[in-house]
């Protein structure tokens, strides 16, 4: 059990990765990358797709890129303090629908949108990141798959306390999902700046 659950965190992690650019890319298709709307999927995750992202001047498409690179940062701590092999972990089908679970417990599509639409909607994107996270963490530090109901009523509350920095964990993978809450939450309030 153990294992799983700590397997769960890097498909947690690599979800949140794809759904900062799933958003970097509608952006830009309303935008600089108008031209390849429907031509290159927005839930793509290939390395060539990622660089013509990289490519867009778009402030709040670099922000989200921003998150992309903290959640990356995040991922390859989590592996490296955990010992963990990351192909053999990413590889593994019952982590990934286990993680899978967690992500459309929390996210949910938004539809197609104008840029404007789209702009309103990332604190709502970055709010069910943090959730997500936040689950997580509970299933790190219960050591549970299904943690209890009043995690999900809990998380608000506790969602303040993480961004003040009040929330301490002995656990050092709780400690590292909590602090991507509160570097996502950066990136997220420079793009509220900007909106």
């Amino acid at each position: 059990m153990e294992d799983a659950i700590k397997g769960i965190v890097p498909h947690v992690l690599s979800f949140a990765i794809n759904e900062f650019c799933k958003n970097g890319f509608l952006l830009a298709y309303e935008k600089e990358l108008s031209d390849l709307k429907g031509l290159v999927d927005a839930d793509s995750n290939s390395d060539t797709d990622y660089e013509l992202l990289r490519s867009v001047d778009d402030e709040v498409v670099k922000l989200l890129l921003s998150s992309v690179d903290k959640t990356l940062q995040c991922l390859s701590t989590y592996f490296l303090i955990n010992n963990l092999d990351e192909m053999e972990v990413l590889g593994n089908e019952e982590y990934n629908l286990l993680a899978s679970d967690n992500y459309y417990c929390y996210l949910m599509d938004w539809g197609s949108q104008t840029y404007a639409d789209l702009l309103d909607n990332l604190p709502g994107v970055y709010l069910s990141m943090a959730q997500m996270l936040y689950h997580t963490s509970c299933q790190l530090e219960l050591m549970v798959i299904d943690v209890p109901d009043e995690t999900y009523e809990e998380f608000h509350e506790r969602y303040y306390e993480i961004l003040d920095q009040k929330i301490d964990s002995d656990d050092k993978n709780v400690a590292l999902l909590y602090d991507l809450i509160v570097a996502l939450n950066e990136d997220l309030l420079e793009i509220s700046r900007l909106s």
